[in-house]
C-alpha cells in the first residue's frame, strides 16, 4: 500500500505544481510568484492534513523530494513559456491544460488523503472522507487566496463533489478488504471520471440566479 501511496502522491504532487504555476503565468507574476502558487497547492492541502492528525513535521517537509519536485516542475514551465509567444498565455490551450493539471491533482490527492484517514483511524470514516477532500482542495484554495481569485472550490463546476465521493468510495472499498480496489476506484470512477465530466458538459450545483 505506501509504494500505491507514494505514486498517487507524487503524481498530485506534479500534477498541482503544473497548475499552480500555470495561475502565476495567467497572473503574470515572476517566477518566484510561480514557485510560491505551486508550493501552496502542491503541498499546502497536504500540510493542512498531517497538522490535523499530529504528524509532524509534515511528510512533505521530511525530505527534499516534494518541494524538489515542484521547483524543478515551476522551472520547466518557465522556460516553456518564456520561449513562447505572449499570445500562448491565457489561450483556451493553456485554460484546458490548467482544467487537465488541477483535475489529476485533485483525484490523487483524494486518494492519498482518505488513505491518512482510514490507515489512521480506520473506525473515522467520516474522518477519512474529510482528509481527502482537504488534501484535494487546501492547497487550491490557498493558491487561489494568495492570486486574489475566488477559490475554484467556491465558484467552478461540481469540483468538491468528486472529492467527497471519492473518499466515500475509498472507505467502502477499503474497509469490504480490497484496499487496492479503494484507491483505483476512488481516483478513476469517482473523483476523475466525475470531474472531467463536470468540466466537459458544464455541470454545477445549484446557485441562486
Amino acid at each position: 500500500m505506501e509504494l500505491l501511496w507514494l505514486i498517487f502522491d507524487m503524481v498530485g504532487t506534479i500534477a498541482f505544481a503544473v497548475s499552480g504555476t500555470l495561475v502565476g503565468i495567467g497572473r503574470r507574476m515572476d517566477i518566484f510568484g510561480m514557485l510560491v502558487l505551486a508550493l501552496a497547492t502542491a503541498i499546502g492541502g497536504g500540510i493542512m492534513r498531517d497538522l490535523i492528525v499530529g504528524n509532524i513535521p509534515p511528510n512533505s517537509l521530511r525530505t527534499g523530494i516534494y518541494v524538489g519536485t515542484v521547483i524543478a516542475v515551476t522551472f520547466i514551465m518557465f522556460l516553456i513559456y518564456r520561449s513562447r509567444s505572449d499570445h500562448y498565455i491565457g489561450t483556451r490551450w493553456v485554460r484546458r491544460m490548467y482544467l487537465a493539471a488541477d483535475t489529476l491533482g485533485l483525484a490523487s490527492f483524494t486518494v492519498t488523503g482518505a488513505g491518512i484517514g482510514v490507515y489512521n483511524y480506520p473506525d473515522m470514516p467520516v474522518l477519512s472522507v474529510i482528509l481527502g477532500l482537504l488534501t484535494a482542495v487546501g492547497g487550491g484554495v490557498i493558491r487561489d487566496i494568495l492570486a486574489q481569485r475566488v477559490p475554484s472550490v467556491l465558484r467552478e463546476e461540481v469540483y468538491a463533489l468528486p472529492a467527497i465521493i471519492g473518499g466515500i468510495v475509498y472507505c467502502a472499498f477499503y474497509h469490504g478488504g480490497m484496499w487496492q480496489m479503494a484507491s483505483y476506484s476512488a481516483f478513476c470512477h469517482c473523483s476523475l471520471f466525475i470531474r472531467t465530466l463536470a468540466i466537459r458538459y458544464n455541470w454545477s450545483l445549484p446557485r441562486i440566479k
